[in-house]
């Protein structure tokens, strides 16, 4: 059930965490992503922290780029034709295959895990890319000033510009793609948390023979959380009034959670659709799948 928080010249938030009211919000084309400094003080900071920092070359990353913005649709078209292409192909080369089915054996930490889920990620962008400590690190530093409030942690990141220099440490890895940029410093800490969850579950007694690879794949997605659409104006849904302003945070892990549906993690049915809602899951599958043909009896090392 939507939640709404609004305190005057504070905050207006909608919380949405059912899959139909998520669904309506994706359809109503007052909710959008062009993060106006409008409304009270608390929603002018989340949207001017998403304008200063998930942007390259001054421009949004299609990622948070607004519904009729023409290189989000450009890019988000572009991947999911260079995705579908890939058709029966494994998801990734074969040593990344190793790698990642070596974290749900236990044979690796969350460093290690972060650089190969990035170099698995990144490789969709640029084919040599190999996923290090630093690339990883700026990654956690990007994600984390998307979402602290921390109010030492942001007088720092200011004073030091840490901020910046891991954006355009990402930025040049991923050769200026503004795309793989976000893949590689927001969407890979959803990856990463899917495989944390993988590996918890293949400690389960007999699980990775017992257990289909698409089912350990749908059980253990994570998705986004939260995504945020903004009001460009005043209007009602079933979810509640808005205004200009008014912050909409879908919860889509709550979403997902309640179902199992990929199409919740991804808004496969919405405009800003994640091209990479296939690719994904047959991931996680194939990693399953390689970690239990391993732990096989009669395996090779």
């Amino acid at each position: 059930m939507a939640r709404v928080l609004r305190i005057p010249g504070f905050v207006d938030l909608i919380r949405c965490d059912e899959p139909a009211e998520i669904q309506a919000v994706v359809a109503e084309p007052r909710f959008d992503r062009q993060f106006a400094l409008a409304g009270p003080l608390l929603n002018r900071i989340i949207a001017g922290r998403i304008r200063r920092i998930l942007v390259l070359d001054g421009k949004p990353l299609p990622a948070v780029a607004p519904r009729l913005d023409d290189e989000r649709v450009a890019s988000q078209a572009s991947l999911s034709s260079a995705l579908a292409a890939r058709g029966g192909e494994s998801p990734c080369d074969l040593q990344t295959l190793d790698r990642l089915a070596e974290t749900l054996n236990g044979e690796a930490d969350h460093t290690e895990l972060g650089c190969v889920a990035q170099t698995a990620v990144g490789r969709l962008f640029v084919p040599g890319f190999s996923g290090t400590r630093e690339t990883w690190r700026a990654a956690l530093v990007l994600d984390a000033a998307v979402r602290s409030f921390n109010p030492l942690r942001r007088v720092r990141w200011m004073l030091t510009g840490e901020v910046k220099a891991a954006r355009t440490l990402l930025a040049t890895a991923m050769l200026s793609n503004a795309t793989g940029l976000h893949a590689i410093g927001i969407a890979v800490h959803n990856l990463v948390e899917s495989f944390a969850r993988m590996a918890i579950l293949a400690r389960s007694r007999d699980a990775l023979a017992l257990v289909p690879a698409d089912i350990a794949a749908s059980r253990c997605l994570a998705a986004p959380s939260p995504v945020i659409r903004q009001a460009s104006s005043a209007g009602m849904t079933a979810q509640g009034d808005f205004r200009p302003g008014t912050l909409v945070l879908l919860d889509l892990e709550a979403a997902r959670a309640r179902t199992l549906r990929s199409d919740m993690a991804f808004l496969t049915a919405g405009w800003s659709a994640c091209p990479a809602h296939a690719w994904v899951p047959a991931l996680l599958a194939a990693v399953w799948r390689h970690a239990a043909n391993r732990s096989a009896p009669g395996a090779g090392g």
